[in-house]
């Protein structure tokens, strides 16, 4: 299955979200991801816009946007991103924003979770620091942000 086809069979709002390249992502939050071949981006889906609006999702730490994602060999994959400052202050909820979207796509979004889990771990779930990253190595935040899944980068380069 196709990122496209994952978006456009998961629930409503959601399923009318999908858009081509990079276009779902703010303008602002493109350049931080980049592909050495553009035709690889097979989609974007702005995930916390979409579910915005909805009642049930309005007050939950939602997670920012997904990408299709087609590397040279192998299956088409998921790519999830969250654009968000870096601090240690902030790890514990960019945590439960990572811990909603696994709960989401488990529940609501089977096609996306599969997806998801032809990704490699270094890119599978993309914090990407806003402003810089200022989360000390040594810190108890970064342990559990390293022993979470989640990979903290200034961008996200897909070959």
């Amino acid at each position: 299955m196709t990122f496209e086809a994952a978006v456009r069979a998961a629930p409503s709002p959601v399923n009318g979200a999908y858009r081509p390249g990079k276009q779902a992502l703010e303008k602002r939050h493109r350049k931080h991801v980049t592909c050495v071949d553009s035709l690889r981006l097979t989609g974007s889906l702005d995930l916390d816009g979409a579910l915005a609006r909805e009642p049930r999702y309005a007050k939950q730490p939602r997670w920012d946007y997904g990408l299709g994602y087609k590397p040279s060999r192998g299956k088409e994959q998921a790519v999830w991103v969250e654009v968000h400052s870096a601090t240690t202050g902030e790890v514990s909820a960019v945590l439960g924003k990572l811990q909603w979207l696994r709960d989401w796509l488990s529940a609501e979004a089977g096609w996306l979770k599969r997806l998801t889990d032809h990704a490699g771990e270094d890119i599978r779930f993309v914090w990407i620091a806003s402003a810089g990253d200022r989360i000390s190595r040594n810190s108890p935040q970064f342990r559990r942000l390293s022993q979470s899944g989640l990979r903290l980068k200034e961008r996200l380069a897909l070959p």
